[in-house]
Formats: structure tokens, sequence, C-alpha cells
């Protein structure tokens, strides 16, 4: 069982019931407007597979479009990559550091087991389940 999965056994809550607990309505209605790309930029940050409190991952840009390129075969250039992340921190799914250099995201701390659960909604609605 992997980090995804247990979230899911682990939560016993209805997705509508959990999205209510948390406010995150309009984030919860960009699931269907996320592409493969954006999920798997999320998976990166929240999905580490690592136990508690080592569960999630900050990145610096150039590492993260590095290990994007390299391991999961990424084909959009540096600046796709950076307006991706600059939609998800609009949409309140990640985090920018104000004046780091280079630019740093992290995750949003207490938004783990919600985002978790959009990764885990897209990948099995879109067949995708190999990927968890």
């Amino acid at each position: 069982m992997n980090i995804l999965e247990s979230v899911v056994t682990t939560q016993n809550l209805p997705v509508e019931q959990l999205s209510e607990q948390s406010n995150d309505q309009p984030a919860f209605a960009l699931i269907d407007r996320l592409d493969l790309i954006d999920v798997i930029v999320l998976k990166k940050f929240y999905a580490t597979g690592k136990d508690f409190p080592f569960d999630t991952q900050p990145y610096c840009f150039p590492i993260l479009y590095k290990e994007m390129k390299e391991n999961n075969n990424l084909k959009i250039c540096m600046e796709a990559l950076r307006k991706r992340l600059d939609v998800l921190v609009k949409a309140g799914l990640l985090e920018k550091i104000n004046n780091s250099n280079p630019t740093s995201y992290i995750p949003i701390n207490g938004k783990e087991t919600f985002i978790r659960l959009l990764i885990t909604k897209f990948f099995v609605l879109s067949g995708f389940t190999k990927l968890l």
C-alpha cells in the first residue's frame, strides 16, 4: 500500500464531506481542469512515500525541473513548468517562497490529506492507477 492509498483508507469520509470540511471547494473543482503534468508535479510535493513528518518535499525550481526532466521524461520547457507552478500557487495548492533565489516552492501545511485525495481521484478517474 502506498501513501496515497493509505490516505484514502484512513479518511473514511465521502469526498464531498471532506471538501466541505476544508473549505476548498474551488480547489476541489479544479481537479477537473488539471492534467497529468500538474498532478505529477503535485505528487512530487505531497506524495514522497516517507513517514510523517517527512511526507512532504519542498523544491527549488531548477532541481524540480531537473528531476522532472530526468525521472518523469517531462517534455516541456522551463518556462512552461514555471507557469504551471504559478497556476498551482494561485489555486492554493502550493506556496511560493517570496524573495528566494532560485525560486522555491513548498507544500501547504495542513492540506496534505486533501491534495493527496485530489491526486488519487485524478489517477483513478483517468485510469492511470499504475502511476500511484
